[in-house]
């Protein structure tokens, strides 16, 4: 676990308020990326990154964006007023878009309810992975599911956090063995139950969860992407903002945001070119689903 871990850059700085790490170049964006990466080697945990190319979003799931835009006309960066974030009435009322979604407008299809009953595999987890992997099939005007898309591989995180930048990028760095025992062996199906008594019993749906099943359909863009998925249990609730109240209790810290800084778009290109971290890589044309 990463209890006490500081920059090593020299031009790196922390800034108080949103903990963010901070560095001046790209060479000190790679010296702390290298750094934190050996940190969690070297500590048996668990690191997982993610890359946003715009410094102010949230670490909100598209379906949550989706709602707060169709509900608030609000923008990914931007949170609600506390006292509505803090009432029950939310809540219930963006668990249960999510069942509305994912229960009745969409289901499994019957090829995957086979694949689950022959082979093993989650086929719920399959639906909301696709969704996540190919948005385009999303048919819903709630766009998304409540999966994250995370990823073993600092290079394609790298990939996001400078796709189609202009200004600062986002880096992420979860070790995810600090967030507590939360990878997941439950079928999606039952955790959704779950949630339908517990969140509209009014109490909270607790830390996110964490997906990686042994048993998947397999995909050629998720396999090249490295994924994992954080599920956003309490939707009300961003995965930093989460994190942040564990690491308090903890005394470990679960988050580590690097800062990819302005005008190094040109670098981060040709760096990712270099290790043929390109477009056709990430998304690799069409291919055969097989388990």
């Amino acid at each position: 676990m990463l209890k006490n871990i500081f920059p090593s850059h020299p031009d790196t700085y922390i800034d108080q308020v949103s903990k963010d790490w901070i560095p001046k170049t790209f060479d000190g964006f790679l010296s702390e990326l290298n750094h934190i990466v050996s940190s969690c080697r070297n500590k048996a945990s668990l690191a997982l990154f993610r890359g946003h190319s715009r410094r102010e979003w949230l670490l909100d799931s598209t379906f949550v964006r989706s709602c707060k835009a169709s509900l608030f006309n609000l923008p990914p960066e931007a949170r609600l007023n506390k006292i509505v974030i803090d009432s029950i009435e939310l809540h219930r009322v963006l668990l249960n878009l999510l069942l509305l979604k994912y229960g009745v407008l969409v289901r499994p299809t019957s090829e995957l309810e086979a694949l689950e009953t022959n082979n093993g595999i989650d086929a719920w987890f399959e639906l909301m992975k696709r969704h996540q992997q190919y948005p385009e099939e999303d048919v819903s005007h709630l766009r998304g599911s409540h999966l994250i898309d995370w990823t073993k591989s600092p290079e394609v995180a790298l990939y996001f956090a400078n796709c189609n930048r202009s200004g600062e990028g986002v880096f992420y760095i979860c070790d995810a063995t600090a967030t507590g025992r939360t990878l997941q062996i439950t079928p999606v199906g039952k955790i959704l139950e779950s949630m339908d008594e517990i969140g509209n019993a009014g109490k909270a749906l607790g830390c996110p969860l964490l997906f990686y099943p042994s048993k998947q359909i397999q995909c050629k863009r998720a396999n090249n992407q490295q994924a994992a998925y954080f599920a956003q249990m309490d939707l009300r609730f961003d995965l930093e903002t989460h994190w942040r109240l564990r690491e308090k209790e903890i005394g470990e810290i679960i988050l580590i945001k690097l800062i990819l800084p302005s005008g190094t778009e040109s670098e981060a290109e040709k760096y990712l070119i270099d290790r043929g971290i390109t477009h056709s890589f990430i998304y690799p044309a069409e291919e055969n689903q097989e388990t």
